[in-house]
Parts: C-alpha cells; structure tokens; sequence
C-alpha cells in the first residue's frame, strides 16, 4: 500500500464546508469550542443554583463566551508564536523532547494549508 503524494496534480481532498464557514480552522478551533461550551453550562449551572434565578444565570453564561473565546484564541496565537520560533530547530532535527518550548498543537499541517491557500 503505498501513500499518495500530494501535488498540482493530486491535490488533498476537500473536506465538506459549512457555509465556508470553517474553510482552514487552527488547531485549537476544536478547544476552543469545548471551552465556550463548557463554560457556558458550568456557569449558568453555578449561577442558578446560588441566586435561584433563571435570567441571572443565562445573562451571566452568555458573558462567558466572549471570555472563554478571547483566552482559547489568546492561547492559540501564542502557542503558534512559540511553534514558529522552533520551526529552525525541527528543520536541523533536533528531537521534540530537546525543544527549548512544549506546543500544544501541531501547527505543520496548518502552514501547509495556509501556503495552498495563498496560492
């Protein structure tokens, strides 16, 4: 079984697009959307099961999203700025376990795409 090499004549497939919504998503798109989820659920649980009141509580939820996505991107971005620092160190092959930085996500595949997308 051999692997397919992927060029101008064998582009990568095209996954199905919502609207063109999600086209190239980073790494930490899915994250982020646990993290707002979740936040939004634990918070209207809190809020409710302190005050008792059904409007407080969703108010105060739909405050958390824009908290919650404002720190997933913040992190995103740096941990992006810290994958970019490397990218000398893994082009010498230097072993991940000896990178000055730990990344959370692997950005290759999100260069790659981004460069196909510019063409």
């Amino acid at each position: 079984m051999s692997a397919t090499v992927e060029d101008d004549e064998n582009p990568p497939l095209q996954n199905a697009k919502l609207f063109g919504l999600f086209k190239n998503p980073d790494p930490g798109f899915t994250q982020t959307g646990i993290s707002m989820f979740t936040n939004f659920v634990l918070t209207n649980m809190f809020v409710y099961g302190v005050t008792g009141r059904a409007k407080l509580a969703y108010a105060l939820s739909m405050i958390s999203i824009p908290c919650s996505v404002i720190i997933s991107v913040r992190d995103s971005q740096k941990d992006y700025d810290k994958w970019k620092e490397m990218r000398l160190l893994r082009l010498k092959g230097v072993p991940e376990r000896f990178m000055p930085y730990k990344c959370k996500y692997d950005w290759s595949d999100y260069d790659l795409r981004k460069i196909r997308e510019e063409k």
